[in-house]
């Protein structure tokens, strides 16, 4: 399956005051590295590059077209407006197809219904691993079929299929929980217990100071 494309232009100018003009002229910077090469510096189209991140997830391997070329790449990381959400920088990663490289892999749960019921429920605790292997091995996202799970049971890293594949080096614990069936009324006490937490009475600044006063009185 070939990996997702977006298109790049490279970034003439690099520094603060110009990555600034860039966004507000509806442009995302960048840079794409490399061991033992020279860092480029890029820049993508803020719309595009949010709809192809929405769609494709801001993990895993890419192709880049950039001047007229085919980049493979692994995005590295994303910075994003705290407020707004909007990402301001992204990095990627060139790969190179005899060089191994670690990266996070989302975990994709299918099959719920078939295994939720009204006494229990699906718990899930692991989003992603950790692994490590050769580019054209990387892996979009790992698809976990639970339809067959039984209350009480649970299924970890170690089970996944990926994790007895040769051709991967998993670097999460193989015995972390990804996914557990237990008792529905056991989640609703956890909320319960949440809500109790957030309900406690707190007291204001002119209590507290009205106490100590007292205190001091007696």
């Amino acid at each position: 399956m070939a990996a997702p494309m977006i298109k790049a232009e490279i970034r003439s100018s690099v520094n603060r005051k110009n990555a600034g003009k860039l966004r507000r002229e509806g442009y995302v910077p960048g840079v794409i590295y490399s061991r033992g090469k020279e860092t480029i510096s890029i820049q993508i189209d803020k719309n595009e590059l949010q709809r192809f991140l929405s769609k494709h997830g801001s993990s895993g391997a890419i192709d880049v077209e950039l001047e007229g070329s085919t980049v493979p790449v692994l995005i590295k990381e994303t910075q994003n407006d705290i407020i707004k959400g909007d990402v301001l920088h992204i990095d990627l990663q060139q790969l190179s197809a005899d060089t191994k490289v670690k990266l996070r892999v989302p975990i994709s749960i299918q099959g719920r219904e078939e295994a939720e019921s009204l006494d229990a429920v699906m718990q899930q605790q692991t989003m992603d691993i950790e692994l490590q292997c050769l580019p054209k091995y990387i892996p979009q996202v790992i698809r976990l079929d639970v339809s067959q799970l039984k209350f009480g049971e649970n299924i970890t890293i170690g089970d996944l299929d990926i994790a007895k594949d040769d051709n991967y080096e998993i670097l999460s614990d193989l015995g972390e929980v990804i996914v557990s069936l237990i008792a529905a009324h056991a989640v609703e006490e956890e909320e319960e217990e949440t809500d109790i937490d957030l309900d406690m009475d707190v007291p204001t600044v002119a209590e507290t100071e009205e106490k100590s006063s007292e205190d001091e009185n007696e």
